[in-house]
């Protein structure tokens, strides 16, 4: 680290810029094939005019550079063009989803990915991120509240977008759940109805036409114990009746917060929990 890097404040999402270093660090441990060193460098640059960055443009203003660099066999020109693409991986067992995932979160937090690679010469990514004016390091806190991530609990996403989809399924496992994702509701009930113990929560994100209410009391219908969290751009067209009946218990902000959903998450598994103890006490009085 350069000498402004321990003052370097990046103000964003905890957990979605903790999978960003995630999922380059895995790349890049994948991409060697022989035992070697992956480096993460940061540095603070001041910026006095825009500055090209990948396909996007950042500055004026001051950015946290975080650098990732591995040894690796390289990447050609051909590769290059195309590792950002959802679904593109040169590996048998990947998924394409990690680099894609990366740029996104960054971009939507104000910054651009950077990277230099050629064969037999290892690669590199620059995440460059908006920071705020330097401070003085604080003291830590102790005793504050934990925050609230998931101990392996299943749950269960519903997006019609696969991209989304995706990306979400990330989001979740990053704060300590199993995601199951679905792109169809029929597809979602059948696994409902084929383990009912299997998920502890569900997550249904927005639909245009307010089709995503639908989606979920067909869902509360399959599995009327199911807490269903309901991702929406806003509540302003949600009435409190229709979200009873769709057996919705949490409401979050669409596009997802990995603060808010973990709460949110929290909530809903504390309150079922709860509610099944009650269930299993009156049947067995």
């Amino acid at each position: 680290m350069d000498e402004t890097a321990d003052i370097a404040i990046v103000t964003g999402e905890p957990a979605q810029l903790q999978q960003v270093i995630l999922n380059l660090c895995n790349n890049a441990a994948q991409a060697m094939k022989e035992p070697g060193r992956i480096e993460l460098r940061i540095k603070v640059h001041d910026l006095v005019k825009p500055l090209s960055i990948g396909r996007s443009e950042v500055g004026p203003g001051r950015f946290t550079v975080i650098s990732v660099a591995d040894p690796g066999p390289g990447m050609d020109e051909a590769t290059l063009e195309r590792i950002f693409e959802p679904f593109f991986t040169t590996r048998p067992d990947g998924n394409g989803l990690g680099l894609a995932t990366v740029r996104e979160i960054v971009e939507q937090h104000g910054g651009a990915v950077a990277v230099q690679s050629r064969p037999d010469a290892g690669t590199r990514f620059d995440i460059w991120l908006p920071s705020g004016e330097p401070v003085e390091p604080q003291p830590a806190q102790h005793g504050s509240d934990p925050a609230f991530l998931g101990a392996g609990e299943t749950v269960l996403v519903i997006d019609t977008d696969r991209r989304r989809l995706l990306r979400y399924e990330e989001i979740l496992a990053a704060l300590g759940y199993e995601p199951v994702g679905f792109t169809g509701l029929a597809e979602a009930i059948a696994a409902c109805r084929a383990a009912h113990a299997r998920f502890d929560a569900a997550l249904v994100c927005h639909l245009p036409g307010g089709s995503s209410l639908d989606l979920a009391a067909a869902l509360h219908d399959a599995a009327p114990a199911l807490p269903i969290i309901l991702a929406a751009p806003s509540t302003r067209d949600l009435a409190m009746p229709s979200l009873k009946t769709s057996g919705i218990t949490e409401l979050v902000h669409h596009p997802l917060a990995s603060a808010e959903l973990a709460s949110a998450l929290a909530r809903s598994l504390v309150s079922s929990a709860t509610s099944g103890r009650l269930r299993r006490a009156a049947g067995a009085s």
